[in-house]
């Protein structure tokens, strides 16, 4: 059972992301049911979660805060598959879930989004599975494990994230494989 009530975990999350919305409220339930389902009282203190979020939207936001799952932590990863849903790995378990919302229902224009969504039981909420993840220790949290430079952009590139392309070390970037901007 969760040292903290459903009211103070969906607090922290809106306080943390900046107003109450459906992610919000969908996001702290997810993580409330990902914590209890590993046995996990106190989230602030315990270090071997980690969450793989679907969306780079506000349910993030929720998880984040209530799991205590940070990107600077190692203990929160984004895969952006534009869905309502997250992946919990406890680490000393080896054990991981899925949680994604099932309910497509959308609140009322100026319902009470917390009064709104309680008439929903987790059962018609989210759908709960067992998972494999496919994570290594590179994946983990810590310091780098790994680390190397590489020769074409001189940048360090951490935890087995580099190429080998005709025999040089690469960054991704540098190897044409991974980028998001474009130098002018």
């Amino acid at each position: 059972m969760s040292k903290t009530s459903f009211k103070e975990d969906l607090e922290k999350a809106v306080a943390f992301h900046g107003h109450l919305c459906a992610g919000q409220v969908i996001g702290t339930r997810i993580s409330r049911l990902a914590l209890e389902h590993f046995g996990i009282e106190d989230a602030e203190s315990y270090r071997d979660l980690v969450a793989f979020v679907e969306a780079d939207r506000c349910l993030a936001d929720a998880i984040t805060s209530v799991t205590a799952c940070h990107i600077g932590k190692r203990r929160l990863k984004w895969h952006d598959l534009g869905k309502m849903a997250a992946c919990f790995y406890d680490i000393p378990s080896g054990k991981a879930i899925r949680i994604a919302s099932i309910n497509n229902e959308k609140a009322p224009e100026g319902a009470d989004l917390v009064e709104y969504f309680e008439q929903f039981s987790d059962e018609q909420m989210f759908k709960v599975e067992d998972v494999e993840l496919d994570i290594d220790e590179y994946d983990l949290p810590g310091r780098p494990k790994r680390s190397v430079i590489c020769e074409q952009c001189g940048e360090k590139v951490m935890d087995n994230r580099d190429v080998e392309v005709d025999g040089q070390v690469l960054c991704k970037t540098c190897a044409g494989l991974e980028s998001y901007y474009r130098v002018l």
